[in-house]
């Protein structure tokens, strides 16, 4: 394995693990504040303001940040037609197994299932581009 592949493999972890710990964290967040309800255009200051000082979407939005410059070097270097689907396909398996561990929400075999498919396509993207 090479220099470049390594490092596409290590900012490919440290995006997705700061994407998924980003919606995780946003998800706890705005469970702390309650639904939002958009039946009228506007949104009370006091919503906005619980939002905006909830330390779960602080820290959520600042790993949002993270995943996101992650990205930007994978693309610095990669074509954006395997670092998007690469990228999205593992945030997605990830984001399912966060949300069953820290969030206690369910994983049904066709979830499961698409994992599993998910996973196929990741590795043959990954075989592609050393290949």
């Amino acid at each position: 394995m090479n220099k470049q592949m390594i490092s596409l493999i290590i900012l490919l972890l440290i995006g997705t693990l700061a994407g998924a710990s980003s919606q995780v964290l946003l998800k706890i967040g705005i469970n702390e504040i309650g639904a939002i309800k958009f039946s009228n255009i506007s949104v009370s200051f006091n919503t906005i303001l619980k939002i905006i000082i909830n330390r779960f979407v602080i820290v959520g939005l600042a790993l949002s940040v993270v995943a996101a410059f992650a990205g930007i070097m994978m693309l610095s270097q990669n074509n954006l037609n395997f670092i998007y689907p690469l990228g999205v396909g593992a945030l997605f398996i990830t984001v399912l197994i966060f949300s069953k561990l820290f969030l206690k929400e369910n994983l049904n075999s066709i979830q499961f299932f698409g994992i599993v498919i998910i996973l196929i396509g990741i590795v043959l993207l990954i075989k592609s581009k050393a290949g």
